[in-house]
């Protein structure tokens, strides 16, 4: 699987990140970082570590992060994702990017709020190709999907020796043989 890794700050391995707060700026500030060029035809999952920190839980104008999509030749950045919400520790957001035959930008925003003592932190940006969800089933929980539970029919993960369960399915997916596990929707 080829991978563009954006490191944003030099020595990441070390520990190192960005960050954002508000004794650099004052309220509606922004701090804005530009990805080089990029390109991919094929579908894409970018990854985002990071964190907001602030002093209160709540806010009428929360400290914001977003991440758009510059797309070559456009006079807008569009919109792909945003989180105000404050953590404790590194959180993950992992979104799809379409595939286009477009040169791109990834822009990365924090707008600091009204909150006195707030900061935004990124620990990576990690651009690989293909979705972000990849499941084949084969451990014991369906990969973050939920069911909306129907008292008469869910979706279950199959498993162990396929002749034996309910399913009609001859052989695996991701074994091709009798063995392995798929999601199957019973009847109750």
């Amino acid at each position: 699987m080829t991978f563009i890794v954006l490191f944003l700050c030099m020595f990441v391995f070390l520990g190192h990140y960005i960050s954002v707060d508000t004794s650099w700026g004052a309220q509606g500030e922004k701090a804005v970082l530009t990805s080089p060029e990029l390109h991919s035809e094929e579908w894409s999952c970018i990854r985002l570590i990071y964190q907001i920190a602030t002093a209160s839980e709540t806010s009428f104008d929360p400290t914001r992060l977003n991440l758009y999509l510059r797309l070559q030749g456009e006079s807008f950045d569009h919109l792909l994702w945003s989180a105000k919400e404050p953590s404790d520790s590194w959180l993950i957001a992992s979104l799809d990017l379409r595939s286009t035959t477009k040169k791109y930008k990834i822009v990365l925003e924090s707008v600091l709020g009204q909150d006195n003592s707030a900061s935004i932190a990124v620990f990576e940006i990690k651009i690989t190709t293909g979705y972000c969800i990849e499941c084949d089933f084969e451990e014991n929980h369906l990969c973050g999907f939920m069911n909306q539970w129907n008292p008469n029919v869910n979706w279950f993960v199959g498993g162990g020796n396929i002749r034996n369960s309910q399913s009609i399915f001859p052989r695996d997916h991701t074994l091709n043989s009798e063995l392995g596990k798929q999601p199957v929707d019973y009847l109750n």
